[in-house]
């Protein structure tokens, strides 16, 4: 069953909507109308019932919309001064363009034409509307990067990147063989086996700075991946938004068991969380963490 949608200004839309869709589709069935417009049944009747009381000036059956859907098809008329689909706000044709830029950034090189076909419909757009042309967005994933990833996912072939590493602050060239893209806290991520490492990885694509494509030896299995992880444990004494950012921690609560694919991403983690969290594991990774922090504050006491 469809989704009730009951605020005021989302069934207004949906009218508005109703009237043109209709116009073109004819006959349709009532169930079919409500799956389209992800309502019930039930809704969508008594969406009708209240398009049947609209119409011009004047309010008599003459000016009124005629629409029978009692037999379960849908047909409507005297409906022309509606006929058209509505026009888009000012904010939705900055948001149309904005979403236009972020999917040009994502496109191949070698596709001009869908670039050329974007290009014109913004400048459409744009007249429409009064929308200043040089509103445009900037994606936080290089347009190349990104295109180099899908293509390399899409054909099962290599790349060579140039990644920064945060945990390590440094910029390293690698090998790599993606497995799949995944999103998490708004932030997209890339699966892969890093011939760099001899291991599997995951890469925070934003933080790619080039990609290019690369011949690597034949596809890895990743049925070992999960053995390939370093399971510790943390205890959440303060859980900011900072930490469970960090951590991907989804729910609250205070203990967790977790992975990593580095001790130095792990030791780097905890020490950036301050007080807010305490490794309890590994504990050969805790003597680490309680070695670099005391070398720290003894650095501070010297100066």
């Amino acid at each position: 069953m469809g989704k009730e949608i009951s605020a005021p200004l989302a069934r207004t839309a949906r009218l508005l909507d109703l009237v043109p869709f209709l116009n073109t589709h004819q006959g349709i069935a009532l169930k079919d109308l409500a799956r389209h417009f992800e309502v019930s049944a039930s809704q969508m009747s008594a969406d009708l019932t209240t398009l049947w009381m609209c119409g011009l000036p004047g309010y008599t059956p003459l000016e009124l919309m005629d629409l029978e859907f009692e037999s379960g098809f849908v047909t409507i008329r005297n409906a022309e001064t509606l006929s058209k689909p509505r026009t888009i706000t000012f904010q939705e044709g900055v948001a149309l363009l904005l979403g236009l830029d972020l999917m040009v950034a994502t496109l191949p090189e070698d596709r001009d034409d869908l670039k050329n076909v974007a290009s014109s419909l913004r400048e459409r757009i744009g007249d429409k509307l009064g929308v200043p042309v040089h509103v445009q967005a900037t994606p936080a994933i290089a347009s190349p990067v990104m295109a180099a990833v899908h293509q390399a996912l899409a054909e099962g072939s290599g790349l060579q990147i140039e990644y920064h590493s945060l945990y390590k602050d440094t910029l390293t060239s690698r090998i790599i063989l993606p497995n799949e893209k995944h999103e998490l806290n708004g932030n997209q991520y890339l699966r892969a086996f890093c011939f760099t490492a001899e291991d599997f990885r995951e890469f925070r694509i934003d933080r790619i700075k080039n990609a290019i494509k690369a011949d690597v030896p034949q596809r890895i299995e990743s049925n070992e991946l999960d053995a390939e992880k370093i399971h510790y444990q943390i205890t959440a004494k303060v859980l900011t938004r900072d930490i469970a950012e960090r951590f991907a921690l989804e729910q609250k609560a205070v203990d967790y068991s977790l992975t990593s694919y580095s001790d130095q991403w792990i030791e780097r983690s905890v020490l950036a969380s301050g007080e807010g969290v305490v490794l309890r594991a590994p504990e050969a990774l805790r003597t680490q963490v309680l070695a670099t922090a005391k070398a720290m504050l003894d650095r501070y006491e010297e100066a």
